[in-house]
């Protein structure tokens, strides 16, 4: 059974059991009919950049899939009546030559049983979970084993919509499958049914591709021409025919989430309050509101409580930086440790006020 958060896109819409996801059917392409150019403008010039292109995927499969692997993972049914066990498969990826690998938290998510398996299939190994934050859908893995071929991250905040992107997984179960495609946009916002707690996941930066995934792509790396880590593979929104749309988790959130996994076995997560809604140039021309996270509801004596945010403000900036779809309100915070003083800028009534917060820890 393979491995794959199904994500639900305005609407849930069914749901399946053990570690599978609800699907929601999206509407068909249309296809456009071509524009005619005449008038005597000359043929477009002939791409020349094939080579460079094949060559940067043949180099990235075969240099940095070394440190991709294939996850099983074997969970017991939680019926005490009739005992059954199931079985996935995921992918991650190797971060430090000492065994720390990076997946999905839905890839191990109530596993009893991990095994890592290297590309060549001749390595395998029984793994532990060293920590995750279901929030993010990260966790950390680890093997005893040293001198791993290991993967570099990127940054995710150069990625322009256009680049090359390259997708490495077990879909399906077939280890080490290699797909590319191009980064088709950015900060999406996706919510997943998560089956295990009935609860949805908001993710606020998620990236978009058409590199090709499916179920078992889960937790596998999305890469650049350079071979650096720019994503975790997490999502996709299944067509009704056709391929579907791939999305991954923010390459430098997950890095950062990962780091704090690998160094205390959780996430100090800063707390700030408050339930809020994304705003973007369109929803604020729309609504009336200006660009950033409206708030929707606080918690009672949270920090934002006690700074006097009220619901309806418009939070538009925290220490200066501004709060926009580059910029999800919970990226920005995640810079900041618990008990770190920092001003928050709202827009209340068309009129902007400061105020001074100390962030809590994510209860």
């Amino acid at each position: 059974m393979g491995i794959l958060g199904i994500i639900v896109i305005s609407a849930l819409v069914g749901a399946l059991a053990g570690t599978a996801a609800t699907i929601l059917v999206a509407p068909r392409l249309i296809k456009v009919a071509p524009t005619v150019v005449g008038g005597g403008i000359g043929p477009l010039a002939p791409i020349t950049n094939n080579v460079t292109e094949e060559s940067a995927v043949i180099s990235v499969a075969d240099q940095d899939g070394k440190a991709v692997v294939e996850i099983k993972t074997t969970i017991s049914s939680p019926d005490m009546v009739l005992q059954s066990e199931q079985h996935g498969i995921g992918s991650g990826f190797i971060v430090r030559s000492d065994g720390y690998i990076v997946t999905n938290n839905h890839v191990v998510e109530n596993a009893r049983q991990l095994q890592v398996i290297l590309r060549d299939g001749a390595k395998k190994f029984d793994a532990r979970v060293i920590g995750t934050s279901p929030e993010d859908d990260v966790a950390v893995i680890k093997v005893d084993a040293q001198d791993l071929p290991a993967l570099s991250w990127g940054d995710s905040n150069a990625l322009k919509v256009g680049q090359l992107a390259i997708a490495i997984g077990s879909p399906l179960g077939q280890q080490n499958s290699v797909t590319k495609g191009v980064i088709s946009a950015l900060h999406r916002f996706i919510s997943i049914p998560n089956p295990s707690t009935g609860q949805v996941e908001n993710i606020l930066n998620a990236i978009q591709t058409d590199a090709q995934i499916n179920p078992g792509n889960s937790g596998g790396p999305l890469l650049n021409s350079a071979g650096q880590v720019i994503g975790v593979n997490f999502a996709i929104e299944q067509a009704q025919a056709g391929p579907g749309l791939g999305f991954a988790l923010d390459g430098n959130a997950a890095r950062d989430i990962a780091t704090q996994l690998i160094q205390t076995g959780h996430v100090n997560r800063p707390f700030l309050g408050v339930t809020y809604n994304q705003i973007d140039e369109t929803s604020a021309a729309a609504s009336g509101l200006v660009v950033g996270a409206v708030v929707t509801a606080i918690t009672p004596g949270s920090p934002a409580d006690r700074a006097g945010i009220k619901v309806q403000d418009v939070i538009t900036k925290v220490n200066g930086q501004s709060i926009d779809d580059s910029h999800p309100l919970k990226d920005v915070l995640r810079q900041y440790a618990p008990g770190t003083k920092v001003s928050v800028t709202i827009n209340r009534a068309g009129k902007n006020q400061t105020l001074q917060v100390t962030l809590g820890t994510h209860p």
